[in-house]
């Protein structure tokens, strides 16, 4: 409603500081007294009320199906019963699709017994329904994009008569989803969410670097934080790495030691746009929320 009234180069100063005087918002808006008095009434008017409402919402990077990790989609289905998110987001990377995958072109044993429709079919069933049934009604959903997702596209470069007949939209029940497209980025109020670009050694100083936002990602499977040095009162600005729902032993890594990490994504939205989260980790298929141990070898809660 506020963006509806407040131009949108004025909001951004709210949403820098929310409780910016109006002497303050006439000398950086360069706007006069009369104008940022009336806009600071309009913000405070408007958010005063709902300045406490909450949002939950959960985002999950990285399943990879169906090389997933039972025991934490077990923790996910757990979670989404207790919280019972206003979000559900999808990070990428949900499926591995290996089956498509050009690093496997000529390999034919590593494609023995996969196919595109047992991946589409058993996806739908055991993540997407399953998660589903425990979901609030009013809950939005996002699926975003990933690399792996994206090499059906890649297929169809190559092969353009399969058009309709392999895309994601065509094979999954999404029709209540926003498909985010590949590296575009999702944002609710001040989270900013991608699946991921840079692989560095020091990944989230190189995202936060490039975005210059608080931001969230996956797709390298492991947790790193940066945060930026800020002037006094601004938003923090974070890039944070989250884990992902997959196997950490993945069978082209042969058994090599990595730094892959069972994790995902909860924050609480208020009614301005700002935020917290947290980043539950799972070890040894359990993991704590709101106080409470959610173990994922049991298969109800």
């Amino acid at each position: 409603m506020a963006e509806k009234i407040i131009p949108e180069y004025i909001m951004h100063y709210f949403k820098e500081n929310p409780k910016i005087s109006r002497n303050e918002l006439s000398q950086k808006a360069g706007i006069s007294n009369q104008k940022a008095r009336f806009y600071v009434q309009v913000y405070r008017s408007l958010n005063q009320k709902n300045n406490n409402c909450v949002k939950k919402g959960i985002v999950l990077f990285d399943i990879h199906y169906p090389d997933h990790n039972k025991a934490c989609i077990n923790i996910i289905e757990k979670a989404i019963k207790v919280l019972k998110p206003d979000y559900l987001i999808f990070g990428g990377d949900q499926l591995h699709l290996d089956c498509i995958s050009h690093h496997n072109k000529g390999k034919v044993k590593l494609l023995e017994n996969r196919r595109l429709y047992q991946d589409y079919r058993g996806f739908q069933k055991h993540i997407l329904d399953r998660l589903e049934k425990s979901l609030p009604a009013k809950s939005k959903k996002y699926f975003m994009i990933g690399n792996h997702e994206y090499w059906i596209d890649r297929l169809l470069e190559e092969s353009p008569q399969l058009e309709g007949l392999i895309n994601i939209e065509n094979n999954l029940n999404l029709q209540d989803y926003t498909i985010i497209p590949f590296n575009e980025m999702l944002s609710i109020g001040e989270i900013n969410i991608i699946h991921g670009i840079f692989t560095n050694k020091y990944h989230s100083e190189h995202h936060l670097r490039v975005y210059q936002k608080m931001l969230f990602y996956g797709h390298l499977h492991t947790n790193q934080v940066y945060t930026q040095v800020t002037p006094k009162g601004a938003f923090p600005r974070q890039a944070v790495g989250v884990g992902c729902l997959c196997n950490k032993n993945a069978h082209y890594l042969r058994n090599k030691p990595n730094d892959w990490l069972h994790q995902f994504l909860i924050f609480y939205l208020f009614a301005d746009g700002s935020f917290v989260y947290e980043t539950p980790i799972i070890l040894n298929n359990r993991t704590i929320i709101n106080g409470k141990v959610i173990n994922g070898s049991e298969e109800k809660i």
